[in-house]
């Protein structure tokens, strides 16, 4: 990859909110539905080999808020989406595994509700619940049911106020535990960090 394609700090302070907000809205529906005992990779997407926050998984999936980003840089997302798809969560929804537990599948159904209720271009955007229930059938046989089980819960709980987070101080605390807020401020600074030390960006604070 040139220097050329590489995400400013702009783009990667972007998804590192993003990331941070996908994260604290996948925990308020988890601890809601107490779900994910057995993931070890929470808080959701920050910790561990493969999460979204290291950068094989920063240097594309940033690129997409780049103007036309989903379009022009689409091979260094997928590569960035492929790296990050090694997660304990991942490997037990994207494809059939038959040691995937009914905990792990709740997961996963959760996970992708989440991902088409965000602003996620690459998947077309936000979409509304009963756009998402259209969505649902479009999936392989194996996942419906799972979804559908997972789409009547959560609309039933409702979302959390995440819509036009912008900053890292702005994620609620509402819905999730003290321990698990603090760990995705935590985690998302700490890659703030290591990004500056490791890839020579700067940062602006304030965040």
């Amino acid at each position: 990859m040139n220097e050329s394609t590489l995400p400013t700090e702009q783009e990667i302070m972007q998804w590192i909110v993003h990331t941070a907000t996908h994260s604290y809205h996948i925990e308020y529906f988890l601890q809601k539905l107490q779900i994910g005992a057995e993931d070890p990779d929470r808080p959701h997407d920050l910790v561990h080999q493969g999460n979204k926050l290291e950068w094989p998984a920063v240097k594309g999936l940033a690129l997409q808020f780049r103007k036309n980003g989903s379009s022009d840089f689409q091979q260094q997302i997928v590569e960035s989406l492929k790296y990050h798809r090694q997660q304990f969560h991942h490997q037990m929804w994207n494809q059939y595994c038959p040691s995937a537990t009914e905990d792990a599948l709740k997961l996963g159904a959760v996970d992708a509700i989440c991902s088409l209720l965000e602003p996620r271009e690459y998947q077309g955007g936000c979409h509304s619940w009963k756009e998402i229930s259209k969505i649902i059938g479009d999936n392989p046989p194996s996942k419906v049911g799972w979804l559908r089980w997972m789409y009547s819960e959560m609309k039933q709980i409702g979302g959390p106020a995440i819509k036009g987070i912008t900053k890292l101080s702005e994620i609620p605390k509402q819905g999730i535990t003290a321990e698990t807020h603090d760990a995705i401020l935590g985690r998302a600074h700490g890659a703030l960090n290591e990004l500056e030390l490791r890839q020579g960006y700067r940062f602006s604070t304030g965040v």
